[in-house]
């Protein structure tokens, strides 16, 4: 099984399953690439990839691009696991390389079965396995505590109720996770 870790930083994975992937070569990775590249792996070997923070920083021209690689070197019913700020959330507008903003929905387009008004912008399809707002940072070192309160059960009993939160601002999640499934 090989899993990437996209975007690594300073969260570099151990084990021979796991391919650490980054652009700066001022962190530990196994391959540095520009993500704007063709990515340097072979179709269909992938089995998992591991997004943490990173699609946010992916150049709007080439961010179906970006999207249609990782599809491209990924197993069929691979697992694309995504954390990205929420658009509402206080990280989405602070750093000057966030050039994507998301939030319920933004993968619709994305779905094998049916799409937003007809909308398609690329060939990759993925399955939606998870869209959960997280209302702390996923990763919020100095109070872990706070990650496990049920405020994120609230955020996320019902589709409805998470399109509600967004229409209507009742909280300003911070991140947002989704699990996308690769269908080929």
């Amino acid at each position: 099984m090989i899993r990437l870790n996209m975007g690594c930083g300073l969260d570099y994975r151990e084990g021979d399953e796991w391919v650490n992937v980054d652009f700066n070569t001022g962190v530990q990775a196994d391959v540095y690439i520009n993500f704007n590249d063709p990515l340097p792996f072979d179709d269909d070997t992938i089995n998992y990839i591991l997004l943490d923070n990173v699609l946010e920083h992916i150049n709007p021209g080439e961010y179906f691009g970006f999207l249609e690689e990782l599809h491209r070197i990924c197993k069929s019913g691979a697992i694309i696991d995504v954390y990205v700020p929420h658009y509402s959330g206080m990280y989405a507008l602070k750093h000057p390389t966030h050039y994507k903003f998301f939030g319920i929905g933004s993968f619709d387009i994305f779905r094998p079965e049916d799409c937003f008004n007809g909308e398609r912008y690329s060939n990759a399809r993925f399955n939606l396995a998870k869209e959960e707002l997280l209302f702390f940072h996923h990763k919020l070192a100095s109070m872990r505590w706070l990650t496990k309160l049920p405020i994120n059960w609230f955020l996320n009993f019902s589709r409805n109720w998470q399109l509600a939160t967004e229409k209507f601002h009742l909280w300003a999640p911070d991140e947002i996770h989704y699990w996308l499934e690769v269908v080929k």
